[in-house]
């Protein structure tokens, strides 16, 4: 054999092997391409799985969590409902509750999840949606099926108001004048006692405000309210709009009641090392707007009756000689300011209705009806040495989208105009 020849067959016998070696390579090459588009597919799958999952949890968490503390079982309904109508495979299916915890499930791994008190607190939902999807990739590892879970936490909170002080004024042009009330010599108003009677009594409605569903009566006493859809009910009951007058002099329980109420450390400003001195701008978070500067229709938005506050032109008028009126429908109030408080306004006639005349304030215990009321911003003492002295209060009208500083929204005592409850998801 000559060196030509084995020279030949050794470069024949290296080219089969290369064929053979570039079958396998191209083998190799296309399983790892079909499998890449597999898990592509698995992939792309599960990540539109849960984008609809998420929205499905955060709608169904959102709708949900309305209706919590004041009806959880509705709430849970309401939250399973939005999760069905968004993920139709799922109707037909029964829920199971136990406590505050309901889960709606199709007996094979798809759930809907909802605690309607999560971590314990009745303000707050829970929803997890729990869904299977087909897979392609899986299957070559045995798994048939991609789980997909997400979830979402919803917190409620209940529109903020002021509590309210023991303070009754008459309707019309009220001067502001608080001191003048607790000591009974103007006229236009008085002290009350809905909390009960008593100095002691007083002193603490003065220093904490006074908590309750306080609701305005207009027409004959046994007719329901046009508005609230009740009749005029003593405050021994909830809500109510009837209380009794205190009938004598009520100075010292209320320099006491201020005396405690204004012992405010943390406020932007402080008289001493105690007393709270906020500034109207202070309590607004903004400087305030006059009544006559608010948005044209503000006089039909909030409902404006002469026969109780007096004419819209003279509450707002820059020469106003009593209370001056303010307009705010902010979002950087601080609701939870002690200069911050609501005072009814009241009449001793029981079937007191729109146009009726104000009447006059009663000697001795009489019961009012309420009629209306006042957000006001104590504006005096404004220090220490102030108190016993004049103590004045301006007045603040709400537009409908007045907030708290934390992002609540802010409910005027009394209002008969509804405010949405803000609900938020937050993390779970």
């Amino acid at each position: 054999m000559s060196r030509r020849d084995s020279w030949g067959r050794r470069l024949e016998t290296v080219a089969t092997d290369d064929q053979g070696f570039s079958a396998i390579w191209v083998a190799m090459v296309a399983l790892f391409l079909v499998a890449a588009a597999a898990l592509a597919v698995d992939t792309s799958g599960a990540f539109n799985i849960a984008q609809t999952d998420q929205n499905t949890a955060d709608l169904s968490c959102l709708a949900g969590v309305k209706e919590i503390p004041d009806d959880p079982n509705a709430g849970i309904d309401l939250a399973v409902s939005y999760a069905v109508d968004n993920w139709p495979e799922m109707a037909g299916n029964s829920t199971s509750i136990s406590g505050t915890i309901a889960t709606y499930s199709d007996g094979n791994g798809n759930e809907v999840y909802v605690d309607a008190e999560y971590g314990g607190d009745s303000s707050r939902m829970y929803v997890r949606i729990t869904e299977f999807g087909g897979s392609y990739f899986g299957k070559a590892l045995g798994q048939d099926s991609i789980r997909v879970v997400q979830e979402a936490s919803c917190l409620h909170q209940q529109a903020r108001g002021t509590g309210m002080l023991p303070i009754g004024a008459l309707a019309g042009s009220w001067n502001g004048d608080l001191f003048d009330c607790a000591a009974k010599v103007t006229g236009n108003c008085g002290a009350m006692s809905p909390s009960g009677g008593g100095a002691n009594a007083y002193r603490d409605s003065v220093a904490n405000g006074i908590e309750g569903d306080f609701i305005k009566h207009h027409g004959p006493q046994a007719t329901p309210d046009a508005d609230t859809g009740h009749p005029a009910i003593d405050c021994f009951a909830e809500p109510c709009n009837v209380s009794r007058t205190e009938p004598g002099n009520m100075v010292g329980p209320w320099d006491q009641g201020l005396t405690i109420r204004f012992n405010d450390p943390g406020a932007a400003c402080h008289d001493g090392e105690w007393f709270n001195c906020d500034s109207l701008a202070e309590v607004l978070g903004t400087a305030p707007t006059p009544l006559a500067s608010a948005p044209a229709g503000t006089e039909s938005a909030l409902g404006w009756e002469d026969s109780i506050y007096g004419t819209f032109a003279q509450a707002g008028a820059a020469t106003h000689p009593d209370a001056q009126h303010y307009y705010y429908d902010g979002d950087t109030l601080n609701c939870d300011s002690p200069r911050l408080a609501s005072i009814p306004i009241v009449a001793q006639n029981q079937n007191w209705d729109i146009g009726d005349p104000r009447g006059s304030w009663p000697n001795g215990r009489k019961d009012m009806k309420f009629i209306g009321f006042y957000t006001i911003y104590i504006r005096e003492p404004n220090t220490i040495a102030d108190i016993g002295g004049p103590i004045d209060a301006d007045i603040i009208w709400f537009g409908p989208d007045a907030k708290c500083s934390d992002g609540s929204p802010f409910q005027p005592t009394g209002s008969i105009n509804p405010v949405e409850t803000a609900v938020w998801l937050v993390a779970p």
